[in-house]
């Protein structure tokens, strides 16, 4: 495993993140605690020391499984979101309001059975109830009280970003990075690595799109968020297959799956720290862990980029 620090912290974290999102059961299909479990200790004894969940992942579902997972394991980092209001079917609102985000990061730190979170985020931006500026003095109220080391920002865009790094110093951010959705790359990655801030890729799979497993009669069970994602449907759906058998033959040739070829990718734009990826069972781990081993040339990156605007 490979290491980068994140931000200005003091955490070396492992360029492979373990998302949990998955494990908590909710928009993933069926899943299994003792699966997650196992897992997530793989994960450990593979070398990822860094696991990404939130609290409205399976509605706490996801960090009480971390946290079993974790319990006895030591040298690895927790970081998690709040932000999100949910009950027992899903999410119901957004609240970046200071109170409610003091109550949900203690609620984590109870589910997560730790004492303090290492990397604590605000997950989404809450339609302009709450000014970004006041949310970040509430997470600098958090780390001020010892409930968390380091705070971040998920999914914000970058004026947001701009004005919370003017209120106080956040350490990253988690926007969604993958070959099919390069967005960011245009403000967000440039400006994070102008001011030091990490960067947490996540799905650089494109949520298993670029596993290279789906074929175009694939049937999601029900409580999949995929079953309606717009990556999965119609048109898109085989434009995206298309590119997906191209890039599998490409991997072919590097003698490496399309999962470690997409993973390899992320991680190649320097200003990327760590990419999360999900994994509900062992045997999915050593394949993720893998990519690290398959570093990608300028001259591949280029092909690869060719590939899918061609086809795109």
């Amino acid at each position: 495993m490979q290491y980068r620090q994140l931000g200005r912290t003091d955490l070396e974290i492992s360029r492979i993140t373990f998302g949990c999102w998955a494990i908590g059961g909710w928009w993933w299909g069926t899943v299994d605690d003792s699966e997650s479990i196992a897992a997530i200790r793989a994960a450990a004894e593979d070398g990822i020391n860094f696991f990404d969940t939130a609290d409205v992942y399976g509605g706490g579902r996801s960090e009480t499984v971390l946290g079993k997972a974790l319990e006895g394991i030591d040298n690895v980092y927790v970081a998690t979101k709040g932000g999100v209001q949910f009950d027992e079917n899903w999410a119901t609102d957004k609240s970046n309001d200071p109170g409610y985000l003091k109550k949900a990061c203690e609620a984590s730190l109870k589910r997560l059975n730790r004492e303090v979170i290492d990397l604590y985020q605000i997950h989404w931006p809450d339609e302009g109830k709450t000014p970004i500026d006041v949310a970040i003095e509430g997470l600098q109220e958090l780390k001020e009280e010892g409930k968390i080391r380091y705070f971040g920002l998920s999914n914000f865009g970058e004026s947001d970003l701009e004005v919370a790094l003017d209120t106080a110093r956040y350490e990253s951010v988690q926007p969604k990075y993958n070959l099919l959705h390069r967005e960011i790359e245009e403000d967000i990655l440039p400006f994070c690595e102008d001011n030091e801030i990490g960067v947490l890729a996540y799905s650089p799979l494109a949520s298993g799109l670029l596993t290279g497993k789906f074929t175009e009669d694939w049937e999601f069970e029900e409580g999949d968020h995929r079953k309606d994602h717009p990556d999965f449907t119609g048109e898109a759906f085989k434009k995206n297959l298309a590119i997906v058998e191209v890039l599998k033959e490409y991997a072919e040739k590097r003698e490496c799956t399309i999962a470690q070829l997409a993973i390899a990718w992320t991680l190649a734009n320097p200003a990327v720290t760590s990419a999360i990826c999900g994994a509900k069972k062992d045997m999915q781990v050593d394949e993720l862990v893998e990519a690290i081993d398959f570093p990608l040339k300028p001259k591949e990156i280029e092909e690869i980029n060719a590939i899918v605007t061609s086809l795109s």
